[in-house]
């Protein structure tokens, strides 16, 4: 009876441990192992076709060796140096996932060794493969610079540890990662260059402020001057006219009188409708002659003298 359960056990330990899962977004190898009951004997390390998800038999000693092949996302803060020794710092967002073909993983499970168990983890292979050509493209990207210049070309930097990046795990890292976004959020000064940045941008603002006042001022004065000189120009305008007409009743004083007979009835009627009063029209002969200057005749020549014989 003994003999009986201790079989069922032995039974029920082999049959547990022949079986194996591969959870959902994930692949992985059969790792071939030996022992007692086979005699030591067939075992082969990483053997077998990739294994997508699922309860896998084993047999008594093999096991799996997993990749996480879910999309994740890390978020980090890097350092890189200047060339004057300022400490430059960013924020990233990277979301990638292992490269979960047949070859990539084949390769992964060769290079890397799990983390968690039996599975090689996400955060391992971004530990191995793309936290150091972040780190790489950085320092090329920013090491060239000074401090001041960094400051001035923070959206170039940004750019150029993008593009370098992308390029070094596109020739370096084959079929081991896939890259679906890289974001540079933010980019980090000492406090002195921030404190510096802040006072620059005051004393633009300052600047501009002073530049603004001093336009209004001036628009202000070449406007004063201008009304000034629109009186100036009316009554220069207002002096040709007088002028131009002096100049023309002196040559025709008989218009005078002409445009004065015109405007009579106006005058006449404007009068009657204001009030009571009816004014006759007055006599057109007694009104002021207008004549035209006569020049005096030359004077007669004087006598010639006689000769007293």
């Amino acid at each position: 009876m003994n003999r009986a359960l201790l079989l069922l056990a032995l039974l029920g330990i082999a049959t547990g441990c022949a079986t194996m899962d591969i959870p959902q977004a994930h692949r992985g190898s059969l790792f071939s192992r030996t022992g007692l009951f086979a005699l030591y004997t067939g075992s082969n390390g990483i053997s077998g076709p990739v294994l997508d998800p699922g309860t896998h038999f084993l047999g008594v000693y093999n096991e799996l060796r997993i990749i996480d092949c879910s999309t994740t996302t890390v978020r980090e803060s890097l350092d890189a140096l200047t060339r004057d020794g300022v400490h430059f710092g960013f924020d990233l967002i990277v979301r990638f996932s292992a490269d979960c073909s047949n070859e990539g993983v084949t390769q992964l499970i060769g290079n890397l060794r799990p983390d968690q168990e039996d599975t090689i983890s996400a955060k391992r292979i971004y530990d191995t493969y793309i936290q150091p050509a972040i780190g790489e493209a950085a320092r090329e990207s920013v090491s060239p610079l000074r401090a001041n210049e960094l400051n001035e070309k923070q959206a170039e930097v940004a750019a150029g540890v993008k593009k370098r990046f992308g390029d070094i795990m596109a020739t370096r890292e084959k079929q081991l990662v896939k890259i679906y976004e890289l974001n540079i959020s933010h980019l980090q000064f000492p406090a002195s260059l921030d404190t510096a940045n802040l006072e620059r941008a005051a004393q633009s603002l300052l600047r501009d402020k002073a530049i603004a006042e001093r336009e209004r001022v001036t628009a202000e004065i070449e406007t004063t001057t201008m009304k000034r000189k629109l009186p100036e120009q009316e009554a220069e305008v207002a002096v040709v006219k007088i002028e131009k007409v002096g100049a023309a009743l002196a040559k025709n004083p008989a218009y005078a009188q002409y445009e004065f007979l015109q405007r009579l009835p106006e005058i006449y009627r404007e009068a009657g409708a204001r009030g009571n009063l009816v004014l006759a029209a007055p006599n057109p002969m007694s009104l002021p002659q207008f004549t035209t200057p006569q020049t005096a005749p030359p004077p007669a020549p004087a006598p010639s003298p006689r000769l007293n014989r």
